[in-house]
């Protein structure tokens, strides 16, 4: 794998950082580009270093096993940190990816003085815990004190659904500022180096990484919100995405941080019951073709295990952001519709029942008892039978769709602008 020289374009009020990636493996479905999109302003913010393209562009070369050359500056520090971060995920991903060699052309650090403090910021659970320890009027430490957020088109937002990411981001723009922190819109196809290779659940982080990484010149310290807890990685549930992991990316003008893994997420649904912005606007649902002004779907599973904690604490009438709440005991045998008997989040949650509100139990172990017949009775269906649904709206992974995490009209610059 060749990974080339980074390049800046602008194109209809937006600047494109992009890098060609030449795969050796024949045949390869690795993206030929991968880039990133900002508005003009950010122009200044924009890194050439090829960091933020070697971190995604490592996947490619782990998973088929080519070793890597870079064309371009490699911060030092990243570089002397991935023979590390190589060997976790390697041993964390069950020899889904192998450690390879990687050849600099050249060493040396961002040349800018960054300023602010940030996280990504999604609108779910993690992102609002993560957004509350840290916000102005909660971080005493002014150098933990998040300054910019970035919004990623590209993350848990796929294409076909870029009206509503717009209409979100407008949203959570005005949202952010009420408490001083300016919503940073950044839309990148590095996505597509996971799917459909990897499992995205356990490789997305990337995908935060290289975002920040590609605003090399705007970011100084960068948290990323856990997404298990300690308890969970003891137990196996793994992720790119951890204490150990993140930090190991860090560049000598850029330190990023993993905030949360003591807290389980029933627990963090509990933190951010009192605070309004959360009532107002937590976005936990990742079902596509919503409509723009619709947040969560409120039938899901994640809809329904975010909701069930809240109904126990006697907090769910608070959060409008969930069109058909859970009202009384009964609507907890919703999850069974959705339920993901191996999901980490299970015991989690009827821990946290037993702790807060008991009386539940025996509504939440039908839901569970019903919710684990209709999960195994949906994996003995064919895949014949699937398929021949697929059309009707059953069984689609909107993730692995062609393009779900692509914008042709973006490859068709990008070529141009090589062409010249």
């Amino acid at each position: 794998m060749i990974i080339h020289q980074p390049e800046i374009f602008t194109h209809e009020g937006h600047v494109i950082l992009w890098a060609k990636i030449e795969m050796d493996t024949p045949g390869s479905s690795f993206p030929k580009y991968l880039w990133y999109r900002v508005p003009e302003k950010y122009a200044s913010n924009l890194s050439l270093q090829s960091d933020a393209f070697l971190v995604p562009g490592l996947l490619g070369g782990m998973y088929y096993r080519e070793p890597i050359r870079v064309r371009g500056k490699v911060s030092p520090r990243l570089a002397y940190h991935l023979d590390e971060y190589q060997y976790v995920l390697s041993h964390t991903m069950s020899g889904a990816v192998q450690p390879v060699d990687i050849q600099y052309e050249r060493l040396h650090p961002l040349d800018a003085n960054p300023r602010a403090v940030g996280a990504t910021f999604s609108g779910g659970v993690d992102s609002f815990f993560t957004l509350l320890k840290h916000a102005p009027q909660n971080q005493l430490d002014p150098e933990y004190q998040f300054t910019h957020c970035l919004f990623i088109n590209g993350f848990d937002i796929v294409r076909k659904d870029n009206e509503k990411y717009k209409t979100i981001f407008t949203h959570y723009q005005k949202t952010l500022a009420e408490i001083n922190i300016e919503l940073v819109p950044i839309e990148t196809n590095v996505a597509n180096a996971i799917v459909p290779r990897l499992v995205y659940n356990q490789y997305f982080s990337i995908i935060l990484a290289g975002s920040t990484l590609a605003l090399g010149g705007l970011f100084k310290r960068f948290t990323i919100a856990s997404s298990y807890d300690f308890e969970l990685i003891q137990k196996g549930i793994h992720s790119s995405s951890s204490p150990l992991m993140d930090r190991v990316l860090s560049t000598e003008t850029l330190d990023f941080e993993h905030h949360g893994a003591n807290y389980t997420r029933a627990e963090k649904v509990a933190a951010i019951s009192d605070w309004k912005l959360a009532q107002e606007n937590l976005r936990v649902c990742g079902m596509p073709n919503l409509g723009p002004n619709l947040l969560n779907c409120s039938q899901c599973e994640k809809c329904t295990r975010t909701m069930i904690p809240l109904y126990a604490i006697g907090k769910i009438e608070k959060f409008t952001t969930f069109q058909e709440p859970l009202v009384s005991n009964r609507d907890l045998l919703r999850w069974a519709r959705k339920f993901a008997p191996y999901s980490g989040f299970v015991q989690d949650i009827f821990k946290f029942i037993q702790k807060q509100n008991p009386s539940l139990l025996p509504w939440l172990r039908t839901a569970a008892f019903l919710g684990t017949i209709r999960y195994w009775l949906i994996r003995l269906i064919p895949m014949f039978v699937k398929d021949a649904l697929k059309p009707y709206g059953y069984f689609n992974d909107y993730i692995k769709e062609e393009n779900a995490f692509e914008t042709p009209e973006v490859l068709e610059w990008i070529t141009d602008y090589e062409k010249k």
